[in-house]
C-alpha cells in the first residue's frame, strides 16, 4: 500500500500552524499577566494620586512636638490633596519600628512616615538598614530651638548653680530627654564633652519626658521651647539655657541665656537641632513626590502653618528634594558618629557606610 505523501505532509504543516497560533496566543497571555501585575504594584504611575485617603505613621507618642507638627501640617495638606490624612502614632525603638512600618508597606504615597531629628539615629541605634536616609525622600518643615528646664521645686533658679550642684556630685541630677532625638544627643554631649555630669533618662517621646519632670521624677528636662512653653507659663518649669548661640526672649518669662554663656566648650555642637517633616520610600513613583510636594509648598505657604510657627517658637526649614537630603545626611552623619563615640550607638556608622561629618 502507497503512503499518501502529499496528505502527510499537509498534515504536518497543518500541525506546525496550529501549533504556532498556540505559541502566539500563550506568549500574548503571558504579557498581559505581567502588565496586569505591574499595574498591581506600580498603580501610582498611571492613576492620579490621591485615589483615597492617606496614613501618616507618627513615630512618637502623643502630645509631643513630633504630634503637634504632624498633625498640623497634615490638615493643612489635606486642603491641597483633596482626601483626609489619617494619622497613627507608632512608638517603638525610639521610632524606628513606625518607619520601618511605612517601609514595608506598598511604596505608593498612601503611607507617610515621620522625619525628624530622630530619623538620623536609628540605623546605629537599631541596626536597621531601612532607615538610613538615602532610602527616602524627605519634605521638612522646620524646628523650635532646645531648652533646658527644671521642675520649679528643683531649687535651681539659675544655670550656674546647677551646673555646680553637678560638678559636685556627678550623676545626681538626672535630666529626661526622648530617647534617640537629638535633645537626648544634646544631654549626652553636655555629659561627654562639655563637663556637666548629669544622670541621663531617655524617655519614649519628648511629651513624657516633659511630664517626668513636671512631676518631679526628673529634675531637667531638655525639649523644645514650643514644647515647654506652656509649662514655663503655668509656673511647673523654669527654663535655665537655651541650646544655641544666642539668647532668648521667651513672652511672659523673660530672657533665656545661650548655653554657651556657661558651656562654651558647647560651640561645635550648635548645628544639633529639632526638625520637623515627614518621607516617603526614595522609590515612590515621581508623579505621587510630586503631588506631595505641592501639597507641602501650599501649606508651608499657609497663613495656618505661619500661626503654628509663632505660638510654638519656631523657625521655618521648608526643604525638599536634594536639600531635604542633604540636610537630612548631614544631620545623620553628625548624630551617629557622635553616639558610636560616646558608646551609645548599637552599631558603628561605617557599618552603614555613613561618612564621617
Amino acid at each position: 500500500m502507497k503512503r499518501n505523501t502529499k496528505s502527510a505532509l499537509t498534515n504536518k504543516k497543518g500541525g506546525l500552524l496550529v501549533s504556532s497560533v498556540f505559541y502566539r496566543l500563550k506568549t500574548l497571555v503571558y504579557l498581559v499577566s505581567l502588565l496586569c501585575l505591574f499595574f498591581s504594584f506600580a498603580p501610582g504611575v498611571f492613576a492620579a494620586y490621591p485615589q483615597r485617603n492617606i496614613n501618616w505613621i507618627l513615630t512618637s507618642a502623643p502630645g509631643g512636638g513630633t504630634d503637634a507638627w504632624g498633625r498640623k501640617l497634615a490638615s493643612v495638606m489635606e486642603r491641597t490633596l483633596g482626601r483626609r490624612i489619617i494619622l497613627n502614632n507608632m512608638v517603638g525603638a525610639g521610632g524606628a519600628t513606625g518607619t520601618v512600618h511605612v517601609w514595608q508597606a506598598r511604596h505608593d504615597g498612601y503611607t507617610l512616615s515621620t522625619a525628624n531629628d530622630s530619623t538620623p539615629s536609628f540605623a546605629v541605634m537599631t541596626g536597621m538598614q531601612q532607615t538610613m536616609s538615602s532610602n527616602w525622600e524627605f519634605f521638612i518643615a522646620g524646628g523650635s530651638p532646645g531648652v533646658l528646664s527644671v521642675n520649679t521645686e528643683s531649687g535651681f533658679k539659675d544655670f550656674s548653680t546647677l551646673l555646680e550642684e553637678a560638678r559636685r556630685q556627678p550623676g545626681r541630677i538626672k535630666v529626661a530627654s526622648a530617647a534617640g532625638s537629638v535633645w537626648f544627643v544634646q544631654a549626652a554631649v553636655l555629659d561627654r564633652y562639655c563637663g556637666l555630669p548629669l544622670g541621663s533618662v531617655p524617655i519614649a517621646g519628648t511629651q513624657p519626658a516633659i511630664l517626668s519632670c513636671v512631676a518631679g521624677e526628673t529634675t531637667a528636662v531638655i525639649a523644645s521651647i514650643g514644647e515647654v512653653a506652656d509649662f514655663v507659663r503655668a509656673g511647673r518649669l523654669i527654663p535655665l539655657v537655651t541650646m544655641k548661640d544666642k539668647d532668648y526672649e521667651l513672652e511672659g518669662f523673660g530672657t533665656i541665656p545661650s548655653i554657651l554663656t556657661y558651656l562654651p566648650a558647647y560651640e561645635p555642637f550648635l548645628p544639633l537641632k529639632q526638625w520637623q517633616g515627614f518621607m516617603v520610600p526614595v522609590n515612590t513613583p515621581d508623579n505621587v513626590k510630586a503631588v506631595l510636594h505641592d501639597a507641602f509648598v501650599a501649606a508651608m505657604e499657609s497663613q495656618e502653618m505661619e500661626d503654628f510657627r509663632m505660638s510654638n517658637h519656631a523657625v521655618f526649614y521648608n526643604l525638599t528634594g536634594k536639600e531635604a537630603l542633604d540636610f537630612a545626611a548631614r544631620s545623620e552623619s553628625v548624630t551617629s558618629w557622635l553616639l558610636y563615640e560616646m558608646n551609645l550607638a548599637q552599631h558603628s556608622p561605617e557599618k552603614f557606610g555613613i561618612p564621617r561629618p
